[in-house]
C-alpha cells in the first residue's frame, strides 16, 4: 500500500509511525527501498526498514511535519518533508527534513525507494 500522491506519502508515514503500525510503515517502501536516518546506516526492504524504526515506536515516540516539497517526473518524484519526533511530553528529541525518491507502482501508489532522513538537512 502505498499513497495517491507523492504530496500525500508524508501523512500517511506519520499517521502509521503514530499509531505504532511498523508494518503499515514498511508497506509504504518498495521491496528493494533504501531507509537511511543519518546518512551512513542503511535498512533496505520493508524488513529492514521495520525492524529500524520499530524501536522508535515502542519508546512512545511521535512524529509530525509536512511536505515542502514535491517534484514530480513522469513516475519518479523527489520531496523534502520537514518534520519533528517527539517524546510524550512533547519536548523535541530530533528534527530535520528528509530527502526522498518515490516512484509509483504499477498499482496506481507511490512508494518510497530512497529515504533519507536528514537528508535535506545535513551538511555535506
Amino acid at each position: 500500500m502505498g499513497s495517491s500522491s507523492p504530496k500525500l506519502t508524508a501523512q500517511l508515514f506519520f499517521e502509521r509511525f503514530n499509531a505504532g503500525d511498523a508494518t503499515g510503515f514498511a508497506a509504504l517502501y518498495f521491496d528493494d527501498a533504501i531507509f537511511t536516518y543519518n546518512g551512513q546506516d542503511r535498512a533496505v526492504g520493508p524488513e529492514q526498514i521495520k525492524r529500524a524504526v520499530e524501536g522508535f515506536m515502542l519508546a512512545g515516540f511521535q512524529m509530525r511535519g509536512k511536505t515542502v516539497d514535491a517534484v514530480v517526473a513522469d513516475d519518479t518524484a523527489l520531496t523534502r518533508v520537514a518534520w519533528e519526533m517527539f517524546d510524550k511530553s512533547g519536548a523535541v528529541v530530533a528534527s530535520g527534513v528528509s530527502a526522498e525518491v518515490q516512484r509509483l507502482g504499477p498499482d496506481g501508489m507511490w512508494r518510497f525507494i530512497i529515504d533519507d532522513a536528514g537528508g535535506g538537512s545535513r551538511a555535506p
